[in-house]
């Protein structure tokens, strides 16, 4: 008996124990075809090992055999119950319903549940059109497991998202972020990041879980935001907001991506991220409307301090998008830059490679930051990105307070910004100059066409009455249709933030107005050139609206812009 023992204790590798032993968590001794476990007490189901079959194997046998039982249950001409009993998990490894994956071990803490859950419903039917073995809730032992997809589902979902990932405010370090998949981090934002992989895939298998994880996301944010005091996650729970807030911006989703947009707004304004660098001893408690008291946790490290500042900057850059591209009116929407506009100290962000080097730079008081736009060295391109979405945010601002009574004061303010979008735009690197690099190429034409579109919200309400508001206003429209048309910026998917979509149309709504304004020139004897400048002005509308069917691609959003600029274009 010694020798047997001996051998059924033998320590194995991780991942080498068969399916049977993983799932009731009980020593394997790897022999085969059959264990010693399952040599003694036979399972309902065979001894099998995982490594026989490749990732990539294991997940086309995961999907084959997904898309095998929704068939089976399609079919089973059943009549549905009328209650829906205890949602099972789904597990997906070499067999998706009967196995769970080990991918990143068993977890000893899970006390939301799994981190990567697929929950199907149970409906009440016979034994013959379900299979009882699927692992439910109810059962401590099973939940206590982590059920997640396997690990080359997760790389899958991971390489759709993070290539893009910066162009919808990710913020945190991403090679910490792979790390930090195997060390249990949020739950809700694994569920976001799972939906933009989905989302952004071109997986029809991955698709049709989008609205899985998109209801889970919810549910886990949920969570997430009323346990946040003292989370050591709090900066993965607002990832996981200005993530979501984004997505359901593209999906035209408006009231549900401004509810995340000003979560994620209390939640860095409870954590005090709009301020610069706080002592470690001065946590102090925050008395935020609707949510629990939220406790600031000191960072530890310049990496994370780093990762704090960039997460303020992208909640402000997502709430001056989503009030741009929404045209909500100055009354409705709650602004950061606004509500807290007198204690920002914040430094401007730099790319996360700086801080991982610890190169934490000091920044300057939001009084001489936004006047002091410029710096004598090229700044990173994230700032520059955070500068423009300032300036676009603060001429919504002065061209919405506008009103007879302000005079002088708007006139002084209106030149001041005026100056400040000139010198900002003078400054801004070519685009061509980064051309190589996908990421930063994309992200510095937006940064040119917001610089843009500052302008023509500045300048569209003096077009009537001064020419130099016309010219200005039709420069910065062919510039955003520039920048956004080139099709060597980006790579080959035409994929971008939502707020693309608004400023194309921004661009051809000012085209339209010059085609309009032409065509009522008084003056008969010059008809001719005239004619000759409309049927420019209409080439270059003719093309932006092109642009943006191109980005109009998986996006409801621009779809949704693009249909109703179609229909203004046939009114012409």
């Amino acid at each position: 008996m010694a020798p047997e023992k001996q051998e059924r204790c033998r320590p194995l590798r991780r991942g080498k124990a068969c399916l049977n032993c993983r799932h009731l968590k009980i020593k394997c001794n790897g022999i085969r075809p059959v264990c010693g476990c399952c040599t003694r007490v036979p399972k309902e189901d065979p001894c099998e090992y995982t490594d026989a079959m490749s990732r990539t194997q294991r997940l086309e046998r995961t999907v084959a055999r997904l898309q095998m039982r929704l068939k089976d249950l399609r079919n089973t001409g059943t009549t549905p119950p009328k209650e829906i009993e205890t949602p099972q998990l789904l597990s997906s490894s070499y067999d998706p319903l009967t196995r769970r994956s080990s991918f990143g071990g068993s977890s000893s803490n899970s006390d939301n549940g799994s981190t990567f859950q697929i929950v199907v419903p149970r409906f009440q039917s016979s034994p013959s059109s379900v299979n009882s073995r699927l692992p439910s809730l109810e059962d401590p032992a099973e939940s206590s497991d982590s059920v997640e997809p396997p690990f080359a589902t997760t790389h899958m979902l991971l390489e759709s998202f993070l290539p893009h990932a910066t162009q919808f405010g990710f913020f945190l370090h991403p090679h910490r972020f792979r790390d930090a998949v195997l060390g249990r981090p949020s739950v809700a934002l694994l569920d976001v990041v799972a939906l933009w992989g989905a989302h952004l895939s071109k997986c029809h298998s991955l698709l049709s879980f989008e609205a899985l994880f998109l209801d889970r996301a919810r549910q886990h944010i949920a969570a997430d935001v009323s346990a946040d005091k003292h989370s050591p996650h709090y900066l993965h729970t607002i990832q996981a907001l200005v993530l979501l807030s984004t997505y359901l911006l593209r999906t035209k989703q408006f009231i549900e991506a401004e509810f995340y947009a000003n979560g994620a707004a209390t939640l860095v304004l409870g954590h005090q991220l709009h301020k610069n660098r706080p002592s470690p001893d001065s946590a102090t408690v925050i008395p935020v409307p609707d949510l629990e008291d939220v406790y600031h946790a000191p960072s530890t490290n310049a990496l994370e301090e780093g990762e704090g500042v960039r997460a303020f900057w992208a909640v402000v850059c997502l709430q001056t998008h989503l009030k741009f591209s929404l045209d909500m009116p100055r009354a409705a929407a709650f602004c950061i830059l606004e509500s807290a506009s007198g204690e920002i100290s914040a430094p401007w962000p730099y790319e996360i490679e700086d801080y991982e080097v610890g190169m934490l730079l000091p920044g300057f008081s939001i009084q001489d930051s936004l006047h002091l736009l410029t710096e004598s060295r090229l700044p990173p391109l994230c700032m520059l990105y955070a500068k423009a979405s300032v300036l676009l945010h603060d001429t919504m601002r002065v061209s919405t307070a506008w009103s007879v009574e302000l005079g002088t004061q708007y006139t002084t303010a209106y030149r001041l910004l005026d100056r400040r979008i000139t010198a900002f735009w003078q400054a801004l690197p070519p685009i061509y100059a980064y051309l190589g690099d996908d990421t930063a190429s994309r992200t510095l034409a937006v940064t040119h066409a917001l610089t843009a579109a500052a302008a023509i919200r500045l300048h569209r309400r003096a077009v009537g009455s001064d020419t130099t508001a016309q010219t200005t206003c039709l420069f910065a429209a062919r510039a955003i249709l520039d920048c956004l048309g080139d099709v060597r910026v980006g790579g080959p998917q035409a994929i971008a933030h939502p707020v693309v979509g608004a400023l194309c149309a921004l661009a051809c709504g000012v085209l339209m107005d010059e085609v309009l304004a032409v065509r009522g020139f008084p003056v008969a004897c010059e008809k001719g050139l005239f004619d000759a400048e409309e049927a420019e002005l209409l080439g270059v509308l003719r093309a932006g609206m092109g642009t943006m069917e191109i980005y109009a691609q998986g996006c409801p959003l621009i779809q949704h812009q693009l249909q109703q600029l179609s229909q203004q274009y046939e009114m012409l």
